[in-house]
């Protein structure tokens, strides 16, 4: 629906009263500052995997003025179509080494000429369209050979690309290389293996992923999909690549309900790979998210540009990216699907100098010389990255009462970083509690960014006498209160977080029988709790709310989890709901059963979370 931007309210009696006419209570988020918080083996924010822009320092266009104000604003580089295969798209025959050899001098002494070359960086995603890349006559092990030597020689070590899909997105496409797209699809798979032997062979520092999926609806089929897609490149190129590729994108609509991926949809997903990576290795291999964010569509002047159609992917690039920050010990990079410039967009006669809609920066339209933008101005997609600017140090410990009030907190010495996000359709209060307490206030800058529906972005920075002890956010918000205090903040405690997961998956679900999940591995301590999430995958009408045991204790199973309902989705609910497990539950050995009332659909996964506190001295 459309709603009206109601001012920011930061008051105790007024948020109050706003939770009452939403008949819900306020969500609690509880922050403790003084208790570091270890995810997997680092507590430091990673910015290189989930800040960047989808190019790579010789993006189209790019200047060195858009490269210094990228840098400044902290952002690194993701992905790029600059593959071996850009400048052969002839298939064979195929340069040889020694051919490949020659004309590599050329191309680094071009490389380094070009007054750019002071911002390379070589952590980013490397690919070609499939269009560049694929036939089905070529042998995957020649063409193999072609692409790592480009990979070898074109490149120095600091900045030969980190990452390498070898195409984009290519099992849609898998139709137009023949009628048997299972036999297509194999055939690509092969090649990602030969690319990764390849690669391992030479020990190139160079990671492999893939496959690339475009729109990973894996639950769709009874799981036909995860078994003929993901699973059986798993499977088949598994063993010879770093990591698991694919894109994380909403498709909201500008006067329709939306639909979502992000959320619970997204961590399904994410569990589901996870979880067969452990079974298969004992440990889960990483995920590169090659785009997040929002295909948005529905506009009535298509994609041409307006304050509020550039705007509108901003929302889902936060859910998201709260999902992965999660995960950092699970993620190698991830993209936000914000591009730069896009000369084959704008250049094209049809689009009268629009940008393509991803794009940070557009053409001037009164500035064409000789067919040739001479200025640009900035899209409101610039503002993703000014929120997230300074955000940085080491997590400590936040928990919400409400999955979908996600939040995260990081200390950098005497600074501290609060950040929050709302994923509901409504306005929602929420308390924020401090679990210890907090130095001198030097001084509070509050951003905050709300989209709504229709309309431009709303972004503001506004400096605050003291941390607010409640807040109204408004639909799909993003908040990073950034606090500076006279002294450096203690850590006291450490809490070590770290995932656990099932050796069995996919279990079908049959009224009033148990579904059971064994979670072995966990090294509780006295004050432990978890977080066990349950991945279902049921048509709209059945029950999400089994009765839960866990190790004998029985668990109230919420009817909550992280976004909305999936009402609009086809293929039924796909979502891991969350639960939170208090002190006492949790040991070495888990038993997890559930039992369903009614009869149909699956439950995909279980994991668990545990966090284990440390006391320091």
């Amino acid at each position: 629906m459309n709603r009206t931007f109601s001012p920011y309210i930061i008051a105790i009696s007024v948020s109050f009263l706003c939770a009452i006419s939403f008949g819900e209570e306020p969500a609690q988020v509880t922050i403790d500052l003084s208790q570091r918080q270890v995810l997997g083996e680092t507590s430091e924010l990673d910015r290189s995997k989930f800040f960047n822009v989808h190019s790579n320092y010789r993006g189209s266009g790019l200047t060195v003025d858009n490269l210094e104000q990228l840098k400044e604003l902290n952002v690194g580089f993701g992905r790029a179509f600059d593959g071996p295969f850009a400048a052969h798209k002839k298939g064979t025959p195929y340069p040889d080494t020694a051919t490949i050899k020659v004309a590599a001098k050329k191309a680094l002494s071009d490389a380094k000429a070009d007054p750019r070359y002071a911002y390379r960086q070589s952590r980013y995603i490397m690919t070609n369209s499939h269009n560049d890349v694929f036939n089905m006559e070529d042998a995957p092990k020649e063409m193999a050979r072609f692409a790592v030597d480009i990979l070898e020689y074109n490149y120095e070590d600091d900045f030969r690309p980190d990452f390498y899909a070898p195409m984009s997105i290519p099992f849609v496409a898998a139709g137009k290389y023949g009628n048997d797209q299972a036999a297509v699809r194999e055939r690509m798979t092969e090649l990602y293996a030969e690319v990764g032997k390849e690669i391992d062979r030479r020990a190139l520092a160079t990671q492999v992923i893939g496959y690339s999926s475009a729109w990973p609806m894996i639950h769709y089929w009874d799981f036909g999909h995860w078994h003929e897609r993901m699973k059986m490149f798993m499977d088949n190129a598994g063993p010879y690549v770093d990591g698991f590729c694919f894109l994380q994108l909403d498709a909201t609509h500008m006067q329709e309900d939306d639909q979502r991926r992000s959320g619970s949809r997204a961590e399904a997903l994410m569990d589901l790979i996870e979880t067969y990576g452990f079974i298969k290795w004992g440990a889960p291999k990483p995920h590169a998210i090659s785009e997040y964010g929002d295909v948005s569509h529905g506009w009535p002047l298509g994609d041409d540009y307006t304050p509020a159609r550039s705007s509108a992917e901003l929302n889902s690039c936060n859910h998201f990216l709260f999902s992965l920050l999660g995960r950092q010990d699970r993620i190698m990079i991830a993209v936000p699907f914000l591009t730069t410039k896009s000369p084959w967009f704008y250049q094209n006669p049809k689009n009268e100098w629009q940008p393509f809609s991803a794009d940070l920066w557009r053409p001037d339209p009164e500035s064409i010389q000789d067919g040739v933008p001479t200025r640009f101005m900035e899209t409101e997609k610039m503002e993703f990255y000014r929120l997230w600017s300074d955000v940085a140090g080491h997590r400590v410990k936040t928990t919400s009462t409400d999955p979908d009030i996600l939040s995260y907190a990081f200390v950098d010495q005497e600074e501290v970083f609060i950040c929050l996000n709302n994923f509901e359709d409504d306005q929602r209060t929420v308390d924020l509690n401090f679990a210890a307490t907090l130095p001198e206030l030097k001084s509070l800058n509050v951003k905050r960014m709300f989209v709504p529906k229709q309309q431009a972005v709303i972004y503001t920075k506004k400096s605050e006498g003291k941390i607010p002890t409640q807040l109204i956010m408004e639909p799909h918000e993003t908040i990073i209160l950034h606090g500076t205090f006279t002294k450096e903040v203690e850590t006291v405690s450490t809490i070590t977080t770290k995932s656990h997961y099932s050796r069995t998956y996919l279990q079908p679900i049959k009224a009033n029988h148990a579904v059971t999940f064994t979670i072995n591995d966990v090294t509780p301590s006295e004050g432990s709790t978890g977080t066990l999430r349950i991945s279902i995958a049921r048509e709209h009408n059945l029950s999400k709310q089994p009765t839960l045991s866990v190790n004998g204790h029985d668990i109230e199973f919420p009817n909550d989890w992280t976004g909305y309902d999936q009402a609009n989705k086809k293929g039924g609910f796909f979502g891991a709901i969350p639960i939170q497990l208090g002190t006492g539950i949790l040991r070495a050995e888990n038993e997890i059963t559930l039992t369903f009332p009614d009869d149909g659909g699956w439950v995909s996964t279980a994991t668990l979370e545990s966090c284990v506190p440390t006391f320091h001295n």
